[in-house]
């Protein structure tokens, strides 16, 4: 460890070594003459250099009193040298606190970003959970509905065999009630024409030819076929007339 020092208005660099395991005390000065003292002696050597250094008396009161501002100089350097490593220690600690704190800084932002995802994943577990109590509320109507149709596959075909003869069926009828209808008018229209011509008869007195009508035997036969299961008819039939003849006078 080195000291510098001004002692008498003048200017030293001292320093403290170890030799041969005993601290020795060297002091410079502005000529380049060294002091030097080991510890606990008071016999010195004092010179530019070891080989040709004179012994001298440290004792005495000039030696001694630079000795000692030697000394002081040392002592207050250990502390310079305390303090300055305390310094480096706290601006290394306020340092290593500032890395911290920057962590910290970080750490927090992960943490509000976690918070935010787990926020986000509370709600879509929310929206998990309705949809999958839809899906069971939809999975239990779809049982229903299926418990409605046929219990067995071999049922299905014939129900909808069923359904598709019941709407042929009503689709015949209405087919031929259009057409019982019509022919229904065309036989009173024929039958207001055989009464006019028997008037005529009477009124002519002459000989008349017999004519079958074939418009009234279609209108039977269309009738006899218009039956529904159970052996019932969903259209009323006609009732029957005494065959009418169209008359025709003999030419």
């Amino acid at each position: 460890m080195k000291a510098e020092f001004y002692f008498d208005c003048h200017r030293y660099i001292c320093s403290l070594v170890q030799v041969d395991f005993v601290k020795e005390l060297k002091i410079k000065n502005h000529q380049g003459f060294v002091l030097a003292v080991k510890q606990g002696e008071k016999i010195g050597l004092l010179g530019k250099s070891r080989h040709n250094a004179k012994q001298v008396d440290v004792s005495k009161p000039h030696f001694y009193n630079v000795i000692k501002a030697a000394m002081s100089a040392l002592e207050l350097e250990t502390k310079n040298e305390v303090i300055l490593e305390r310094n480096r220690t706290l601006a290394d600690a306020e340092e290593m606190i500032q890395q911290q704190n920057r962590e910290i800084r970080v750490l927090n932002e992960q943490l509000r970003m976690l918070a935010t995802k787990v926020e986000e994943l509370s709600r879509e577990k929310q929206q998990l959970s309705m949809q999958l109590v839809e899906k069971e509320i939809r999975k239990t109507e779809i049982s229903q509905e299926i418990d409605n149709f046929p219990a067995t596959e071999e049922d299905l075909p014939a129900e909808i065999e069923h359904r598709i003869g019941e709407a042929e069926i009503h689709e015949k009828i209405e087919e031929l009630s259009v057409q019982a209808s019509g022919l229904a008018v065309q036989l009173i229209a024929n039958q207001q024409n055989s009464e006019e011509i028997e008037e005529e008869e009477e009124i002519s007195g002459g000989d008349v030819k017999m004519v079958d009508l074939e418009i009234i035997e279609e209108v039977e036969e269309n009738l006899k076929q218009v039956e529904v299961q159970g052996g019932e008819s969903e259209i009323k039939r006609l009732p029957k007339r005494p065959s009418n003849r169209k008359m025709r006078k003999k030419s």
